[in-house]
C-alpha cells in the first residue's frame, strides 16, 4: 500500500493517468482517522515543497470543516495545534508557509471564541514583539490571516494587540507594515463601538504607510486602501475624524498620471463610496468641489497615441459600468455624486469647470464636458428641467455638429441621457435637436455606401435618435416618415450586420413611441424581420447579434402596432420564436423570445391558452436555472492542485450535521450579466402571462410561485424587483377569478409581508419603489381584498409612513446618516432618487382610499395630511411642492363627503401653491382645487367667488399649457356643482376662448361632462356655442388621444346635438372634409 506521500506525489503527477490513479487512492487515505495528523508531518518534513503545500491545503479543507474538527481526538488537537505553530518558524518556502497558516486560521476559528488556544496569540505576540526582523513580520502576517478568517472570534483579545499595530504601521520594515494594515483591513467587518475608540488612532499611520507604498509596491497600497470602504460601509465612526486627508490623499493619488490604472480606480472607488455613504460629510467638510475638479481633469485624459485618431473615441458610452480607465470611473464617480448628492451641490460648482471647455478650443476638456452633462442628468434631471433645461439643449445641439469627432460623440451621448430622463420637457426640442440628428445620419449612412469603414459614431448617432424618439410618445408622429427613411436604407444587405441591429433597435424604439402610427410601415418590417428570424443565417457572432434584435423588435411590433393588425401573424410568430429557441442555446436569444411571449400574450389573450404547455415551462427553466454562476475560491494558488473532487464524499456523517459548511472554499458566486437578464425577462413574461392570459394561465400560478418567490431574495436588485412584480400579478389573476376570494387571501397573506419586508429592508431603491408599485396595483386591482386580513392595512400604512419619514434601509443608507453629533443640525437634503421613492409611497396613498369608503380612509390621511403639507412650505424643492399638490389632488375622491376637517388647509395649499413660480406646482394646484371643488362640494360654496377670480386671473397670465387646461378643467368642475354661483354669461365665452385643451388631453373628460350638464339644464350659452362647442369635440376626436371614458361621453353628446339640433349639427358636418367626416364617424360608430 502507498504511503500518504506517495499518493500525493502520484496526484501532482503531470501525467492524466497518474492523476486518476493517484485520486482514487486519496480518496481512500481521506478516511483514515489518523489522515490530519499524517498530512501535518508530510507538511513539515517533506522533500517536496509542492509536496507540503499539497498536504497543508488538504488539511485546511479538513479541518475548515468544524464537524471534522470536533471529531478528533484531544491529544490529536493539541498535536495539530502545536505542530502548525512549529512548521510555521520553520518553514521557508513562503507558498508552505501561506498555506500552513491557512490551517491555522481555520483552527483558530473552532478553538478562539472559547478560548482554546492561548498558546497562538501568544505566539503571535512574542514573535510582533521580537527585535528580529523577520520574525516579527512573520507574525503580523499571522495575525493578518487569523484577523481574515476569526477576525470575530479574535475581537475579545484585540487589546494587547492595540500597540503592536501602533508599533508595526511605523516600522521601518515596509512588509510588517503591510501586514499590520491588512490585519487591521481584515478585522474591521467584526469590530463593533467598543473597538472603534482603540482603532481610529491608527488611521493617520495607515494613511502614512498607504503613502509610502505608492512608490515602493501599489498593489499592496491598493490592498491597503481597501480599508478606507471597509470603514465607510461598517464602522465610519472610526473613519469620521479623517474622513479629510483620507479624501485629498484619494483625489492626489488619482489624480496623478504616473500611476497605473488600479490604484488611480480604486482611489476613485473610495470617493464613490463616499459620496454613495456619507453624503452628508463630503458637503460638510467642502469636499464637493475638489472632488468635482478633480473627476473633471480625470475626464479630459487621453492616450497619446489616440489624439490623432478622430473616430477612435475611448469613452465606450454602452460599457461605462464595465470600464475600469480612469478616465470612464471618473465618469462613473461623477454620476453616482449626481444620484445621491442634492442636485445643486452638483450641478453649480461642475458648470465652473464645464462652461469653460465647451467654450474652449481644448478637444478633451470640451468632450468631458458633454460626458459630464451626459452622467449628472440621471440624478439631477428635475434640476435641470427647471433651471438649465434651455441653455443645456443649445450646448448639446451645438455639441452634435462639432467638427471632431470625440466631441460629437459625447454630445450625441448625452442627447441620448437627456431624451431618457428629462421627459416631457426635452421633447419641445424636437425640431431643434432631430433635424441635426437626421443630417448626422444620413452623413453616416452615405459615409457606409461609399465603402468607408463603418465610424464608431453611428452607434452614437442611432443611440441618440433612439432614446430621443422612444420618449417622445405621439409627439413624434409627424417625424415618423423621415425616421422610417432613413431606417429603411440602413437595412440595406449591403451594409454590414451591426449597422442593420442598430437601425432594427431604432424601428423598435420608434415603435414604442408612435404605436398604431406604425401601420404604414408594417408590411415592410416585417419582411425585413422574417429574414432574420427565419432560422436561415449562420452561427456568425455578428449575425446572431442581428437575429437577437430582430426578436426583441418582432416583441416591440407586437405590442405596440395594434392588436387588429397583428393578431393575423400571431400564430406564425409564436411558432419561429419556440424553434430558435430549442434550435440555439444561447441566453440573449432566450431573453428575447420571452419578450415576445410575453408581447404576443397582449395580442391573442386567453388565444395563448393552446401555447402555454409549450412556454411556461422554457419560463420555467430559467427561473429556477444556475446556468452562468460561477463559484469564487477563497485561496487562489490552490488552483493548481486537484483537491476538489476528494475532500469530503467519502466522510459524509450518516447524521445531518448543522455545522457542516459546504461552501467553506468558496469566497462568493458571480452570474453571467445574460443569464441574470435572461432569468429577470423570464420572470416579467410569467407576469404579462398573468396579466393578459388570466383564465388559461391560473392553472399554473401555482406551479410558478414557488420558484418565482424564491428569487424575490435573490442577490441581484433586478431578479428582486421582476419576482416580486410577477408575484404581484399572479396573485391579481388568482383575485380575478371566480369564487377565489379565499385562494386570493392566501396568496395576500404571503405577499404582503414579502412586499413590506422589502419596503423596510432592501438597501436598493429601485426594488422598494418597485414594492411600493405593487401595493398600489394590488389596491387598484383587488380594492378591499388586499387589506381584509389581519396586519394587511396596517403593514402597508407602516410602509408609507416610514417611506415618508425615511426610515426605510435604503433611505438610511442613502441619507448616510453621520456619527458625530455635530452633524446633526446640518441640513439633510434629499437627493431626486429619494425624492422619487416617496412620490412612489404618495401613490399608494390614493389607491388605498379607492379601496376603502371615505370614511375608512378619512383617519388614516389625516394621519398623514401632516407630512404632506410639511412639503409644500416655500423652502421645498420644486419636486417636493409638485408631488405634494398632485397626491393631495388624487385624494380628493376617495375623501368625498367627508372633507370639512380638511377643507382649511387644503383650500389654503391649493391656492397658495397655484401661485406657485413653477409651472408644474401651479399645474397640480389647479388640478387639486378643481377635485376639492367637485368632493366637497357645499364646503366651498362661500369661496367661489374667490376661487373664481383666482381663476380668471390665472387665465390672463399663464403660459404653461398643461396649467391652462387644468384652470379650465377646474372652471367645467365649478360650473357642474354649483352652476348658479357662476357669473355664466362671463365665465362661459372665456372658457369656450381657451378651448380645445392644449396637453391634458386627461382633462377632456370634465369639459365634455360640462357639456352634457349644460345641454342637459337647457343653458342658452350651450346653443348658442354649438358651433365651437362641435369644433372642440372635432378636435379630440381628430387630433388628440382619447381616453377610454371619453368616447361614450362623446357619443352621448353628439346624439343629443344630432337630435336636438339636427339643422345646425347636418349643416357642420356636411362642411367637414370627407376623412375628417370618416373619422368622427369611426369614433362615434
Amino acid at each position: 500500500m502507498s504511503t500518504v506521500e506517495e499518493i500525493l506525489a502520484k496526484v501532482l503527477e503531470p501525467d492524466n493517468e497518474s492523476i486518476r490513479t493517484g485520486t482514487a487512492e486519496l480518496k481512500e487515505a481521506m478516511k483514515r482517522p489518523t489522515i490530519c495528523p499524517t498530512l501535518l508531518h508530510i507538511g513539515k518534513y517533506s522533500a517536496s515543497h509542492l509536496i507540503r503545500q499539497y498536504a497543508m491545503i488538504l488539511l485546511r479543507r479538513r479541518t475548515s470543516k468544524y464537524y471534522h474538527w470536533e471529531k478528533l481526538t484531544m491529544d490529536f488537537k493539541h498535536g495539530i495545534k502545536s505542530g502548525l505553530l512549529d512548521a510555521l518558524t520553520r518553514e521557508t518556502d513562503i507558498s508552505v508557509r501561506n498555506s500552513t497558516a491557512q490551517v491555522v486560521a481555520s483552527i483558530a476559528k473552532h478553538e478562539l471564541a472559547d478560548r482554546k488556544w492561548p498558546e497562538l496569540l501568544e505566539f503571535i505576540q512574542q514573535l510582533c514583539c521580537q527585535g528580529k526582523s523577520n520574525e516579527k513580520e512573520l507574525g503580523l502576517y499571522i495575525l493578518s490571516i487569523v484577523a481574515d478568517s476569526a477576525g470575530g472570534e479574535f475581537k475579545i483579545f484585540l487589546k494587547p494587540f492595540v500597540s503592536i499595530f501602533h508599533s508595526a504601521l511605523q516600522d521601518s520594515n515596509i512588509n510588517s507594515a503591510y501586514y499590520a494594515g491588512i490585519a487591521l483591513k481584515n478585522l474591521i467587518p467584526s469590530i463593533g463601538s467598543d473597538e472603534a475608540m482603540m482603532i481610529q488612532p491608527l488611521i493617520p499611520k495607515v494613511l502614512v504607510v498607504v503613502r509610502n507604498f505608492i512608490s515602493i509596491d501599489r498593489t499592496k497600497a491598493v490592498n491597503l486602501m481597501e480599508i478606507w470602504e471597509d470603514l465607510l460601509e461598517t464602522e465610519v465612526s472610526i473613519l469620521a475624524p479623517h474622513l479629510k486627508p483620507v479624501t485629498e490623499l484619494a483625489l492626489e493619488i488619482a489624480s496623478k498620471t504616473n500611476l497605473d490604472d488600479p490604484i488611480r480606480v480604486k482611489a476613485l472607488s473610495y470617493i464613490a463610496t463616499f459620496a454613495r455613504l456619507k453624503k452628508k460629510s463630503m458637503i460638510k467638510n467642502k469636499l464637493v468641489t475638489p472632488i468635482l475638479q478633480t473627476l473633471f481633469a480625470l475626464m479630459t485624459e487621453a492616450e497619446e497615441e489616440e489624439e490623432d485618431d478622430d473616430d477612435d473615441d475611448e469613452y465606450e458610452y454602452d460599457h461605462l459600468e464595465e470600464s475600469s480607465r480612469p478616465f470612464i470611473v471618473a465618469a462613473q464617480t461623477l454620476n453616482g455624486m449626481a444620484l445621491h448628492l442634492p442636485p445643486d451641490k452638483v450641478i453649480t460648482p461642475l458648470l465652473q469647470w464645464a462652461e469653460p471647455a465647451f467654450k474652449g478650443s481644448d478637444i478633451r476638456a470640451q468632450q468631458a464636458g458633454y460626458v459630464a452633462l451626459a452622467v449628472v442628468v440621471e440624478g439631477c434631471a428635475e434640476h435641470i428641467r427647471t433651471k438649465y433645461m434651455a441653455p443645456f439643449v443649445q450646448c448639446i445641439c451645438d455639441g452634435i455638429k462639432h467638427p471632431e469627432a470625440h466631441v460629437r460623440n459625447a454630445a450625441l451621448y448625452a442627447v441620448g441621457q437627456m431624451s431618457e430622463h428629462l421627459q416631457p420637457d426635452i421633447n419641445k426640442y424636437a425640431n431643434d435637436i432631430l433635424p441635426i440628428l437626421f443630417e448626422y445620419l444620413s452623413a453616416t449612412v452615405n459615409s457606409l455606401s461609399s465603402g468607408k469603414k463603418v465610424p464608431r459614431s453611428v452607434d452614437r448617432v442611432f443611440y441618440a435618435l433612439e432614446m430621443f424618439c422612444e420618449t417622445m410618445e405621439g409627439k413624434l408622429v409627424p417625424f415618423v416618415p423621415a425616421l422610417m427613411e432613413h431606417f429603411f436604407a440602413a437595412l440595406n444587405p449591403v451594409y454590414p450586420f451591426h449597422v442593420k441591429e442598430l437601425a432594427l433597435s431604432a424601428i423598435a424604439a420608434t415603435a414604442n413611441a408612435v404605436g398604431k402610427a406604425m401601420v404604414p410601415y408594417f408590411g415592410p418590417i416585417m419582411e425585413h424581420l422574417k429574414i432574420y428570424l427565419s432560422g436561415q443565417l449562420t452561427e456568425d457572432e455578428y449575425e446572431m447579434t442581428l437575429q437577437i434584435q430582430a426578436l426583441d423588435t418582432l416583441g416591440v411590433i407586437a405590442r405596440t402596432i395594434g392588436e387588429q393588425t397583428f393578431r393575423p401573424f400571431a400564430e406564425e410568430c409564436l411558432r419561429f420564436t419556440l424553434n430558435l429557441v430549442e434550435s440555439k442555446d444561447d441566453p440573449d436569444l432566450r431573453k428575447c423570445a420571452y419578450g415576445v411571449f410575453a408581447s404576443l400574450a397582449s395580442v391573442m389573450k386567453d388565444e395563448t391558452a393552446a401555447a402555454l404547455p409549450a412556454i411556461v415551462p422554457l419560463l420555467m427553466k430559467a427561473v429556477e436555472s444556475n446556468e452562468g454562476v460561477m463559484a469564487m475560491t477563497k485561496d487562489d494558488e490552490e488552483s493548481d492542485f486537484a483537491a476538489g473532487d476528494i475532500d469530503d464524499d467519502e466522510d459524509v456523517s450518516p447524521m445531518e450535521n448543522p455545522y457542516e459548511d459546504d461552501d467553506s472554499d468558496v469566497a462568493g458566486y458571480t452570474v453571467g450579466n445574460a443569464y441574470l437578464q435572461e432569468k429577470e425577462e423570464a420572470c416579467l413574461a410569467l407576469k404579462e402571462l398573468a396579466l393578459h392570459a388570466r383564465g388559461p394561465f391560473i392553472s399554473y400560478v401555482e406551479l410558478c410561485s414557488g420558484p418565482v418567490y424564491k428569487l424575490v431574495d435573490y442577490g441581484h436588485q433586478d431578479i428582486r424587483r421582476a419576482a416580486l412584480s410577477a408575484l404581484t400579478q399572479f396573485t391579481i389573476c388568482i383575485g380575478k377569478q371566480m369564487n377565489a376570494e379565499q385562494a386570493c387571501l392566501a396568496a395576500l397573506t404571503v405577499l404582503i409581508p414579502k412586499l413590506s419586508e422589502a419596503i423596510q429592508t432592501d438597501p436598493e431603491i429601485d426594488v422598494v419603489n418597485e414594492a411600493l408599485d405593487c401595493f398600489t396595483e394590488l389596491l387598484k386591482e383587488l380594492k378591499g381584498l388586499a387589506i381584509k386580513s389581519d396586519g394587511h392595512l396596517d403593514a402597508v400604512l407602516v410602509c408609507i409612513k416610514m417611506v415618508f419619514n425615511k426610515g426605510t434601509q435604503c433611505q438610511m443608507l442613502e441619507q448616510a446618516e453621520e456619527g458625530n453629533e455635530e452633524d446633526d443640525d446640518m441640513e439633510d437634503p434629499d437627493s431626486e432618487a429619494n425624492e422619487k421613492l416617496i412620490e412612489y409611497a404618495g401613490d399608494v396613498l390614493p389607491a388605498l382610499g379607492n379601496a376603502m369608503t371615505p370614511q375608512e380612509f378619512a383617519p388614516y390621511f389625516a394621519g398623514l395630511l401632516p407630512f404632506i403639507l410639511q412639503r409644500t412650505r416655500k423652502h421645498c424643492t420644486i419636486a417636493e411642492k409638485s408631488f405634494s399638490a398632485g397626491v393631495l389632488a388624487v385624494c380628493m375622491e376617495p375623501l368625498d363627503g367627508v372633507l370639512e376637517p380638511f377643507m382649511p388647509h387644503l383650500y389654503t395649499t391649493f391656492t397658495t401653491m397655484s401661485r406657485d413660480s413653477d409651472k408644474e406646482v401651479r399645474n397640480n394646484a389647479f388640478f387639486g382645487l378643481g377635485e376639492l371643488v367637485l368632493h366637497g362640494r357645499e364646503l366651498l360654496f362661500s369661496h367661489f367667488p374667490q376661487i373664481l377670480q383666482l381663476l380668471s386671473n390665472s387665465l390672463s397670465r399663464e403660459n404653461s399649457p398643461l396649467a391652462l387646461d387644468n384652470i379650465c378643467a377646474a372652471i367645467t368642475r365649478i360650473i357642474i356643482v354649483n352652476m348658479s354661483a357662476v357669473p355664466m354669461d362671463q365665465v362661459f365665452p372665456v372658457l369656450m376662448s381657451h378651448l380645445p385643451l392644449r396637453e391634458d388631453f386627461h382633462e377632456n373628460s370634465s369639459i365634455l361632462k360640462c357639456f352634457l350638464f349644460l345641454y342637459s339644464n337647457g343653458h342658452p350659452l350651450f346653443a348658442s356655442h354649438l358651433p365651437q362647442v362641435m369644433n372642440v369635440i372635432l378636435t379630440m376626436v381628430t387630433q388628440q388621444e382619447l381616453q377610454p371614458d371619453q368616447k361614450p361621453l362623446i357619443n352621448e353628446l353628439m346624439a343629443h346635438i344630432s337630435s336636438s339640433f339636427p339643422d345646425l349639427y347636418n349643416a357642420w358636418a356636411s362642411a367637414l372634409p370627407a376623412e375628417v367626416q370618416q373619422k368622427l364617424q369611426e369614433v362615434l360608430a
